[in-house]
């Protein structure tokens, strides 16, 4: 999927504040139909669904996969409730038993690892090539026990998209990190025992692969180059690995992007290029050796759409081996429930199982018609349904039975897995939508495990519901701007946080964060709180709940599992007194994005309320000056009230703050601001330097252990905030909001 997350919360992570992309999800349509549908209230229905008054009899049902348990989604914010897997009888169709087709059905039921490996890098946002793996998926390096958990959940198959642009050099040659990191989660799905699609994902452009006549020779060059040394790399692999050429191809900006024409020109250009370079790969695969002579691939139409696979110019490449070839294509329908963002005039957020299911009959009669018919195998690379609102129900409906009529016609499927698409949570490895999985389990192709396992434990969830936030305005305590996008409630914000978002004009979305950066036990954190908004309206923030914990001391960032870590970060960020408040993303009602994303508001502001904390009532402030560094101390005497019915105490709490800035002698001067290191370059280890300085000075100090740590140079040239004197934390922001291009320059004068 050409996922750019407008609306997900994947964000480039970094050192002191969680930089958003301005990227979206584009899309991509296959006969897009808009129904009219009654509104989803929520009721637990008990109705079974049949998908057709004259299918009497079914090949595909219960009885040959197992009985599955569907647990009860439970949460402290969202009553606990059952969800349905509908009893759909679809006549399955007489399908050659190829042998492509019976490896394609013992592939079974597929998952993809969405916006991961797949993540793509081409402004240098993300300050390293390896931290490229979590950019998009809101900082969670996979793991072995990811891949476990995928298969105990009866998947017996992933899918693992790659980008090899942002890793390869100026002959194309692939960097050894990322060719193991790619290596490394291969072999966990195949300790598995599991099947395992490799691609080249989003490398469609003109300076890699772009299909069209114009770029043919640059793109086969690209493509043989790279696919040569995938081949080398994997060609011991037996044949549960598959090679798939491309994913979605197509004339980037072009007015059929996303839409093919079969008729125009410019489509029946790009398809024939398309069939060229699936050859050429092909070609390059047969001829590296090992099981690559006998190994099956895949090969996509236009934009890996049943349409491009399914048109008369589209052509299957030819192979030195039979039966070894597999037709790729994906499908997101019906296209205004499944895919369309609600953002768009197309989008609906119900799905009838007895009326809503034409387009999903439409694309796989072709599927069948064109190729399962014949013998010729086919599976779905990419399918879904986004979450929109609470419509698990009508998920759950529309998962099943799109896997049941694909199954029905020889087709196994793949889920795409990411934020708007979510099953498997990342951050514990639980399933988030377990009835989905259930769901399409039962109408899987092939024998289910005898076990699976679905459980949900400590479901995480974002809270971002609006609310009219019942609280009188004298109970509001509004953060005040602190610079930065820094607020500052002069009290700790305790239990619960609120975002208070008014929309300006045209504004149909927007999202961002209340965010931390918090330190413990001498690392440095990243803590973020999510909100979204579809209109204007007040945004409660749970705290004890927070979306994404960063661990930012290493390079990359890495997602904290330690639940003791988690829970003393919480409890820190409940006492804190201040919140970097931050606006990611913004469209109007056409879907367009508006930048820069705060515009999408006349106001946006943090509050909490006066019974969340204590009441700051006096400050004292010493400070210490040294020709070197300034150290200050605040001591601040606050006072807690409560109040019962009958009785009210009040209690007195002493606390001591300590701050350390470091500050250097005037006549120095520095040479290069922001590139804190030294290196000559200004980057995002510029920033990690700042942070692991500022957590650990014994280490990173001017006379800090490590090797690597700040000199009297790298201070001077890392001192870029206006607003504080000497290097602090406001320093690493500033750098990031360079690099990001929210600032034009960092010299000061």
């Amino acid at each position: 999927m050409n996922s750019f997350f407008k609306k997900s919360w994947s964000v480039a992570l970094a050192a002191v504040t969680l930089a958003s992309s301005a990227m979206g999800s584009s899309i991509f349509t296959t006969s897009a139909v808009s129904v009219s549908i009654q509104q989803y209230a929520g009721e637990t229905s008990s109705d079974n669904y049949s998908a057709s008054a004259a299918a009497a009899s079914s090949d595909i049902n219960v009885a040959d996969i197992g009985d599955f348990s569907v647990p009860l989604l439970t949460s402290n914010k969202v009553a606990a409730a059952d969800y349905n897997i509908p009893n759909l009888n679809i006549p399955a169709k007489s399908v050659p038993e190829t042998e492509g087709i019976k490896f394609v059905k013992d592939m079974r039921l597929g998952w993809n690892l969405g916006n991961t490996m797949d993540a793509i890098d081409d402004t240098g946002w993300v300050g390293s090539e390896m931290g490229i793996e979590t950019c998009w998926n809101g900082g969670y390096k996979t793991s072995k026990k990811m891949i476990d958990t995928v298969k105990a959940a009866g998947f017996r198959t992933v899918r693992i998209p790659v980008s090899w642009h942002n890793h390869v050099d100026s002959n194309y040659q692939i960097s050894k990190q990322w060719m193991d990191r790619v290596q490394e989660i291969v072999d966990y799905a195949v300790d598995n025992d599991m099947y395992v699609i490799l691609n080249v994902h989003h490398d469609n452009d003109a300076k890699y692969m772009y299909p069209d006549t114009a770029h043919y020779n640059q793109s086969k060059k690209y493509m043989t180059t790279v696919w040569s040394q995938i081949a080398e790399r994997f060609k011991d692999y037996d044949n549960k690995l598959i090679f798939e050429t491309m994913n979605e191809p197509r004339l980037i900006g072009h007015q059929n992007e996303w839409w093919i024409n079969p008729s125009n020109a410019d489509c029946i250009d790009a398809i024939k290029t398309i069939n060229k370079l699936n050859q050429d790969v092909l070609d390059t695969i047969r001829s590296s050796g090992g099981n690559n002579g006998t190994r099956y691939v895949s090969v996509p139409g236009y934009d890996c759409s049943v349409d491009g696979a399914t048109n008369e110019n589209f052509k299957i490449p030819t192979d030195k081996v039979q039966n070894r070839l597999i037709v790729a294509v994906h499908a997101y329908l019906p296209y205004g429930f499944a895919l369309a963002e609600e953002s768009d005039s197309q989008s609906v957020n119900k799905f009838n199982i007895n009326t809503d299911t034409g387009e999903i009959n439409q694309a796989f009669d072709k599927v069948y018609q064109k190729y399962t018919s014949k013998g010729i195998p086919v599976y779905v690379g990419e399918y879904g349904a986004r979450e929109k609102g609470n419509n698990v129900q009508d998920r759950v409906d529309c998962a099943a039975y799109f896997t049941a009529y694909a199954s029905s016609v020889g087709v196994t499927c793949c889920w795409w897995d990411d934020i708007s698409f979510m099953l498997l949570d990342r951050s514990n490895c639980t399933w988030k939508r377990p009835e989905i999985v259930a769901a399409i389990n039962k109408y899987a192709r092939g024998n289910a495990e005898s076990t699976i396992v679905t459980s949900v434990t400590n479901p995480n969830e974002i809270v971002t519901t609006t609310t009219s936030a019942n609280v009188s305005e004298s109970d509001k305590i509004y953060g005040t701007e602190a610079g930065n996008g820094m607020v500052s409630f002069g009290t700790s914000i305790g239990e619960t946080a609120f975002v208070d978002v008014q929309f300006a004009g045209n504004t149909n979305f927007m999202n961002g964060c209340l965010g931390f950066s918090p330190q413990l036990n001498g690392k440095s954190y990243w803590v973020s709180y999510v909100w979204e908004a579809k209109k204007s309206g007040i945004i409660t923030l749970d705290m004890n709940n927070p979306k994404q914990v960063m661990d930012v001391s290493t390079e990359p960032s890495e997602a904290v599992t330690d639940a003791d870590v988690k829970k003393q970060l919480i409890e820190n960020i409940k006492k804190e007194k201040s919140a970097l408040l931050q606006a990611w993303y913004a469209s109007d009602k056409s879907g367009k994005e508006i930048s820069p994303a705060d515009t999408g508001a006349t106001s946006i502001k943090a509050f909490i309320i006066s019974s969340n904390g204590t009441q700051q009532t006096t400050t004292t402030t010493t400070t210490t000056t040294t020709s070197e560094t300034t150290t200050s101390s605040t001591t601040s005497t606050t006072t807690s009230t409560s109040t019962s019915t009958s009785t009210s105490t009040t209690t007195t709490v002493t606390s001591t703050e300590t701050t350390t800035t470091t500050t250097v002698k005037p006549d120095d001067k520095a040479d290069k601001y922001g590139d804190a290191n030294c290196d000559g370059e200004i980057d995002m280890s510029d920033v990690v330097l700042i942070m692991q300085y500022l957590a650990n000075p014994n280490k990173y100090g001017l006379n800090g252990s490590d090797e690597k740590h700040i000199t009297e140079k790298g201070l001077l040239n890392g001192d870029v905030d206006k607003s504080s004197e000497g290097i602090t934390a406001n320093d690493a922001l500033r750098i990031q909001e360079y690099l990001l291009k929210k600032v034009a320059s960092l010299d000061i004068a």
